[in-house]
């Protein structure tokens, strides 16, 4: 039987480094760390290694259309596929952050949206029959979130396609320069659009791939202590990872699953309130 493959994004620290951690504690194959940096993605191998664990190092800057078609063709000459693929690479700018409005807006919807997008399906024909991808989002990728009602409806339109949808989150940036955002019913959030994105993608691909048994879901790991916080949260990155890889190793279809493990309506009432007992 081929080795399994497992490839996490964004890897060489925090929550995609806890992953990588726990998937070679309990994937039964290859697990590659890959990040932008290649310096601190090599030091995480080996700072893995000095525990016992064996990951292998691959550069991949998802932005990047070079490194991601390097990435593919490496993956291409293992005469091999990937069975597991989670989506970890992402950026979060807080709310004192001193960079303009519109590159705050710009970069998180190219790290966090476009270019989780496009790498995904750049690597699809990679993706073995029955394999899984796991898109790593928030509880800001709630539908709810997104104040207009018109646009609530149009994201989740399941007859959506991927076209409409990036036209969509183009739309967004538009509003942004012309400082309509809250005018044109976005809010005032990045964050919060790229994740609403994420998800509408993962249940339009998982809608996609049903035919060759590809699971795609989206997991909300909760506000997890890490660089992207300043560690600030209430859970690290290993408690965090648990539930991401029960999610990951055992799938079931199409899910939005909180960091709790419970499954949420992406669509419904936001589910902040009576799952995590606050608004966070």
């Amino acid at each position: 039987m081929p080795e399994k493959i497992a490839v996490v994004t964004g890897a060489n620290k925090g929550f995609g480094y806890a992953i990588v951690k726990g998937l070679c504690e309990k994937f039964i194959g290859a697990v590659y760390l890959t990040s932008r940096d290649e310096i601190r993605g090599k030091q995480a191998c080996k700072d893995l290694e000095k525990l016992g664990y064996n990951p292998i190092y691959h550069q991949l800057d998802v932005t990047d259309e070079e490194s991601v078609t390097t990435f593919c063709s490496f993956i291409r000459s293992q005469n091999k596929k990937i069975d597991l693929l989670v989506n970890n690479a992402g950026v979060l700018f807080l709310k004192d952050s001193k960079e303009p409005k519109y590159y705050q807006a710009e970069q998180t919807m190219l790290v966090n949206f476009f270019a989780l997008v496009d790498f995904t399906e750049a690597i699809l024909p990679l993706v073995n029959t029955n394999g899984t991808i796991l898109n790593i989002t928030s509880s800001s990728g709630h539908l709810s979130r997104i104040p207009s009602e018109d646009l609530r409806k149009r994201i989740g339109d399941p007859n959506l396609n991927l076209e409409g949808l990036k036209i969509l989150m183009k739309s967004y940036l538009e509003s942004v320069k012309l400082n309509r955002d809250g005018a044109d019913g976005w809010g005032d959030s990045p964050y919060v659009v790229s994740k609403v994105g994420v998800n509408a993608y993962t249940f339009m691909l998982h809608r996609r791939l049903a035919d060759k048994g590809i699971v795609v879901n989206c997991f909300h790991p909760g506000y997890v202590m890490t660089d992207m916080t300043k560690g600030v949260g209430s859970v690290t990155p290993d408690q965090a990872a648990e539930v991401a890889l029960r999610c990951a190793l055992q799938p079931r279809g199409g899910l939005y699953v909180w960091h709790n493990g419970a499954t949420v309506t992406w669509d419904g009432p936001d589910p902040r309130g009576f799952i995590d007992g606050k608004s966070v």
